[in-house]
């Protein structure tokens, strides 16, 4: 019986020897080491640009929501209206 799930027999005779659990572990340490980049560049690159543009964003969006609240006082448009009826006589 060969099935995947039913192996009663291993086809390979090496199995364990030096070079494979080299193998294993340089892959082990490469992941890891691909983590632990990974994890620096976040805390360190990507976290305090995120801080600094989202301070700037509050910053920027409070001047601006200033002038316009300003502008609207200042550019109040003071006009006098003329009421014309026209009536059409029948």
């Amino acid at each position: 019986m060969d099935f995947i799930s039913f192996r009663t027999s291993t086809t390979s005779s090496r199995s364990g020897g030096l070079l494979d659990i080299a193998i294993r572990l340089a892959v082990v340490v490469a992941a890891g080491a691909a983590l632990l980049v990974m994890a620096f560049v976040g805390f360190f690159i990507v976290l305090p640009l995120m801080l600094v543009a989202g301070i700037a964003s509050y910053f920027y969006l409070r001047r601006r929501m200033r002038q316009a609240q300003q502008r609207s006082r200042d550019e109040v448009i003071d006009v006098e209206y003329t009421v014309i009826d026209q009536r059409r006589d029948p």
